[in-house]
């Protein structure tokens, strides 16, 4: 040993190269209560042997399968997890009737034969969705607003989980930052069904009335599983005065238009009396 270094015992990892790769996992973002989910975990031996598939949730090992087991594939119990062995393999998992305890990371690992055990995992986050009975609600509003009033108004979302992503849209324009209304998320029942709200207040200036009208917009969303919305249409009082001085300037206008018949009829009468006196003194008695 020139160096003086000792032979090691164990050969160099760093020239062990796996042949097991991962090509896809691939779990539902979100998924609506109640429906089965679809778990699927896909690999390349390339030449090695399968050891055993397993998943695991939330850290929780949840199923496994190994080929050389009978039957190949187990599940082991966890709340919120209901798997259907029948059709579950290799390649995917089948969660029945998933609940809000579903919801978590779940982590599929592949492992390859001995002697070298070669693993590969990947893991991806799945959240159960509860969707709102109806769509947001607005309060607060006024059915009318005059230019310099301040409008205060709030979005409420009906109980869901997740929570809604709330926005507000003025004439169909976001509305500006500065005028939203944080306010904290509202636990309302024992499976944490979720409120949220969002406020919004600006002071009104003309260009906000469109036609003498301006339209409120709450719009409730979550991710692409869910949308609702709900508007409220509010006017200028200038505007809602304009109907009546119209109508006072058309009574008006019928008004002067009496007034100035009648202030040329004596006109007539003038240019009838000759004739009425000549008449009147043929029949005097001379």
């Amino acid at each position: 040993m020139a160096n003086g270094k000792r032979p090691s015992l164990w050969p160099d990892s760093s020239n062990i190269t796996s042949s097991l790769t991962m090509t896809e996992v691939k779990i539902p973002n979100h998924i609506m209560r109640l429906k089965s989910a679809i778990l699927g975990c896909r690999y390349a031996l390339d030449g090695e042997s399968l050891y055993s598939v397993k998943w695991y949730k939330d850290g929780h090992e949840i199923y496994r399968y190994v080929p050389r087991d009978k039957p190949p594939g187990q599940a082991f119990p966890l709340p919120g997890v209901n798997i259907d062995l029948r059709n579950s393999s290799d390649t995917q998992v089948m969660l029945r009737r998933v609940t809000l305890q579903s919801s978590g990371l779940y982590r599929c690992e592949v492992s390859g034969e001995a002697p070298a055990f070669n693993t590969v995992s990947e893991s991806e986050t799945m959240t159960v969705v509860v969707t709102p009975n109806h769509g947001p609600k607005i309060s607060g509003g006024q059915p009318r607003y005059q230019i310099g009033d301040v409008v205060r108004v709030n979005c409420t979302s009906a109980p869901s989980k997740p929570v809604c992503h709330l926005s507000w849209l003025i004439n169909g324009e976001p509305a500006q930052k500065t005028h939203l209304r944080q306010f904290d998320k509202i636990v309302v029942n024992r499976d944490g069904l979720e409120m949220a709200r969002l406020g919004l207040e600006f002071r009104v200036r003309g260009f906000h009335f469109k036609n003498g009208d301006m339209k409120l917009k709450c719009v409730a969303k979550i991710s692409s599983l869910y949308w609702q919305s709900n508007e409220e249409s509010v006017e200028s009082d200038r505007q809602q005065r304009a109907p009546a001085l119209e109508s006072r300037e058309t009574v008006a206008a019928k008004s002067s238009t009496i007034g100035s018949a009648a202030s040329t009829m004596p006109l007539h009468f003038l240019s009838l009396l000759p004739t009425l006196m000549l008449f009147w003194s043929w029949q005097s008695p001379s």
